[in-house]
């Protein structure tokens, strides 16, 4: 079942699509550019409330981490570029919330490339979810599996104990 910030999305996504089909070039501009005058405006201001309760001391800080540690919050933050933690940060917060099943292999122009070291059901879709959230602002998400290791052992290395009938 969607959640109500995953209807949201949904219906701006919807009515984006809508605007950018307006036939008429000035009035497609114009959508487009109060689109973007209310993005600035709702930036603008979460960055000043940052900021204040930034200045309010060290509950002040302890409050942006909160408000950083909610989903939807955490991604409005993400969206004005005014999340606390850079992409690495969230995405090594991220896999520490999946008990130690993905190691982070690196994050280079906005790519994030894991490696998931444990197994399971749901493992790899639990691993790329907890990143979407964490971070939206990835160019692309690489999830690799782990190679299996090579149990071959060969039969000359068990001296006489093994008999080939």
């Amino acid at each position: 079942m969607a959640t109500i910030d995953e209807e949201r999305v949904r219906r701006i996504e919807t009515l984006v699509r809508r605007l950018e089909l307006i036939s008429n070039r000035e009035d497609r501009e114009a959508a487009q550019a109060l689109m973007e005058a209310i993005l600035e405006l709702h930036g603008a201001g979460l960055e000043r409330m940052m900021d204040i309760v930034f200045d309010s001391g060290e509950s002040g800080k302890s409050a942006i981490r909160r408000l950083a540690g909610d989903g939807l919050v955490s991604s409005l933050l993400v969206l004005h570029g005014l999340h606390p933690d850079d992409i690495e940060t969230r995405v090594i917060h991220a896999l520490g919330k999946t008990h130690g099943n993905a190691e982070l292999l690196g994050v280079v122009e906005g790519v994030v490339r894991v490696r998931l070291t444990g197994s399971g059901c749901g493992l790899r879709d639990g691993v790329e979810t907890a990143l979407r959230e964490a971070v939206p602002d990835a160019v692309e998400i690489i999830v690799e599996e782990s190679l299996p290791t090579n149990n071959f052992v060969p039969l000359s290395s068990l001296g006489n104990t093994v008999q080939i009938a």
